[in-house]
């Protein structure tokens, strides 16, 4: 499994990630080619999948580590040199290593808004690669906030700044920090699916 990351314009990336609002973030179509993108369709309904619901979300997600092999497989591929190279060039991260997992939200599913930033986990970069089919997913759209601090950093208010279509074959990066506040609306018809998770 490989990604398209001799495609990648850097340069251009790089510059979409540090100008990009609310907070850094850039969308790269084309991740993979069609013949990896069947695979990976094809291979994430062997991935078992467990509800995740609480007082934020409703989803499936799967466990920490991945165990169907093709979806390990990308998960490789997002650690390998060459995309890693990728990623610090455009983020500016001194990313070295990648944590996936799968999600699918069905209609009803939604994630309310919050941050990824943990510091004990290490995450600096958080992604999102999209593998339903266009049209497969109705809603289910990455939104991303504004926030605004008061002088202890704390967030005081919040409003929706930018939207990103959850579209097959697309990978979103996004910077993660305290005040990197996004969610994923809620899902009003068929399934949202990706492979989810953060280059550390």
């Amino acid at each position: 499994m490989q990604l398209e990351v001799a495609a990648w314009d850097v340069t251009t990336l790089a510059a979409s990630w540090r100008e990009a609002t609310p907070f850094a973030h850039v969308v790269i179509d084309g991740m993979v080619n069609a013949m990896r993108l069947a695979v990976l369709r094809d291979a994430f309904p062997r991935e078992p999948l467990t509800f995740e619901r609480s007082e934020i979300v409703d989803c499936l997600a799967s466990a920490p580590e991945l165990v169907e092999p093709n979806l390990r497989a990308f998960g490789a591929a997002m650690a390998a040199p060459e995309t890693l190279a990728a990623v610090r060039a455009i983020t500016g991260k001194d990313v070295r290593s990648v944590e996936v997992r799968s999600y699918c939200y069905l209609p009803g599913g939604y994630l309310l808004p919050h941050t990824d930033s943990r510091l004990e986990l290490g995450r600096q970069v958080a992604f999102a690669a999209y593998l339903s089919e266009d049209g497969q997913c109705e809603g289910g759209e990455l939104e991303l906030f504004r926030c605004e601090v008061d002088g202890a950093g704390e967030i005081v208010a919040t409003a929706p700044a930018a939207r990103i279509a959850h579209r097959g074959n697309r990978l979103v990066l996004f910077d993660v920090s305290a005040t990197s506040l996004h969610q994923i609306r809620e899902v009003t018809a068929g399934a949202r699916v990706s492979l989810t998770g953060w280059f550390r």
